[in-house]
């Protein structure tokens, strides 16, 4: 409980705020209800629903409201998304000791989970949030957001800290920097893993993107904080000089890095050899994977565990031993000498980082299943059609969470990257279509869903698992 001056010292009441929603639907008597405006909805059309309920008190931005019209206090405050942070952080005041962040167009999941692990490893009681849920010893939920919003964040890390984890690995998306969802948070470091073009639909140009992904660095991690960036992208080498130049302490990851430096990479029998150098100190481990993106979220981890104090020598001894997350490059059945794999790639650079992996290790042919969601960037579903059509020898367009859009237009769009490619819209038929024309040596790839385990139609959740939709085939044709 907080008394109502906490938030704001001007109105000298008396008034116990007991909880705190932005969601009028949610509001009990006592709470605070913070009229957020969304992308849909405006939370200002609910400031009388949420008194009638019972909310003790209103933040909101509107300036046009006449506060006097209203049998409750009614805070105005510019940005009511950072004010909602900060009440939620004075709700829920208790966090892991240390939060290491990660952003970045791709990578973000597995890098968290690689973090997760590492931690795990070295006895560490740790925890992620992130598009997988959250997981801990004692924890395993699922999430709405790939970053929960400020209350339910807070919520979980209270709950966390006060069930004994330490450690925090927290994916942080560009909507949730930009809706100041993390404002709060005392980020021991945060990492940067690369960036690429996706969610135009909501920032608008790609400036506007990198420059709210860049704001996690240069604004809300503290300044005894350390960025840990992948500079193999012009993006991560451009933010590393950035960051430098505002005297912000570094560290970098990649070939011809000065920290974590990739010495080279050799496959060996039990996946890929890694040698690296730290500060000019030699490592050299071994992954049972063999994406090279893969490997670069591995180091990112590393650099992350280093900066949250972990000996590094104790971290690298570890990194052999991590396992490959789920949905990410995942091989899900190997059929007449020939590989399916799942994966979520959903832009066009991660999926043109997946097909070059594919092709370095490929005698056959590449067949790929795949589509773009509905309601999401319009401007990634010829580019991804473009990389479908350079690597792969047959392309199926099919389903991806196509929601409120018709999907033969979102089909066709990305037909104008790939011309001749086929259409098969049921996702577990293209699947199955897919399966059928494997032969030896060839690799199937299903993209876009990796992990999920529904599919979107209008604002219907349909259960579906790509891995599922495998399994089921070979068990019937085994019958």
């Amino acid at each position: 409980m907080l008394n109502l001056n906490t938030i704001d010292s001007s109105l000298h009441t008396d008034i116990i705020i007991s909880g705190i929603q932005n969601n009028s639907k949610n509001i009990k008597k006592g709470d605070l209800f913070v009229a957020i405006k969304g992308s849909n909805k405006n939370g200002v059309n609910f400031i009388n629903e949420a008194i009638d309920l019972g909310a003790s008190a209103v933040l909101t931005s509107d300036k046009t409201l006449n506060v006097s019209d209203y049998k409750v206090p009614i805070i105005i405050d510019e940005n009511p998304r950072k004010k909602l942070s900060e009440i939620s952080k004075l709700f829920f005041p208790n966090t892991p000791e240390i939060i290491c962040g990660v952003t970045g167009t791709n990578g973000k999941t597995s890098t968290v989970e690689f973090l997760y692990q590492i931690w795990s490893l070295l006895n560490i009681n740790a925890a992620r949030i992130g598009t997988l849920g959250v997981k801990s010893k004692e924890i395993d939920i699922k999430t709405k957001n790939t970053t929960p919003d400020p209350i339910d964040l807070h919520k979980i890390m209270n709950e966390l800290s006060l069930s004994g984890v330490s450690h925090l690995a927290l994916e942080v998306s560009s909507h949730a920097i930009d809706q100041s969802r993390v404002n709060s948070i005392n980020f021991n470091s945060a990492c940067f893993t690369n960036l690429s073009l996706d969610h135009l639909d909501y920032h608008n140009s790609l400036e506007n993107y990198s420059n709210t992904k860049f704001s996690l660095f240069k604004n809300i991690l503290p300044l005894h904080g350390t960025s840990v960036i992948c500079i193999e992208g012009k993006e991560g080498k451009n933010l590393s000089k950035e960051l430098k130049l505002l005297n912000k302490k570094t560290m970098e990851i990649g070939k011809n890095a000065e920290f974590i430096n990739i010495e080279s990479i050799k496959k060996c029998k039990k996946g890929k050899e890694i040698k690296i150098t730290f500060k000019g100190e030699p490592f050299c481990f071994i992954l049972g994977f063999d994406p090279y993106f893969q490997i670069l979220n591995v180091l990112c981890a590393a650099g992350l565990a280093i900066t949250s104090g972990c000996n590094y020598k104790k971290v690298f001894s570890v990194l052999d031993k991590i396992k490959p997350v789920k949905g990410r490059y995942e091989l899900v059945k190997s059929h007449n000498h020939s590989d399916i794999i799942i994966d979520y790639a959903h832009t066009p650079e991660a999926l043109s980082n997946v097909l070059q992996d594919i092709k370095k290790e490929t005698i056959g042919k590449i067949i790929l299943v795949f589509g773009c969601g509905g309601d999401r960037d319009k401007s990634k579903r010829p580019l991804m059609g473009k990389v479908a059509k350079k690597y792969c020898d047959e392309i199926i367009i099919t389903n991806d969470n196509p929601r409120d859009e018709d999907p033969a237009i979102i089909a066709n769009q990305i037909l104008k990257g790939c011309p001749g490619a086929r259409i098969i819209h049921d996702r577990g038929e293209a699947i199955k279509f897919g399966i059928s024309k494997i032969k030896n040596n060839d690799v199937l790839l299903i993209a876009g869903k990796g992990h999920e385990e529904f599919q979107i139609t209008g604002n219907h959740k349909i259960p579906f698992s790509d891995r599922d939709v495998i399994e089921s085939f070979f068990e019937a044709s085994n019958e």
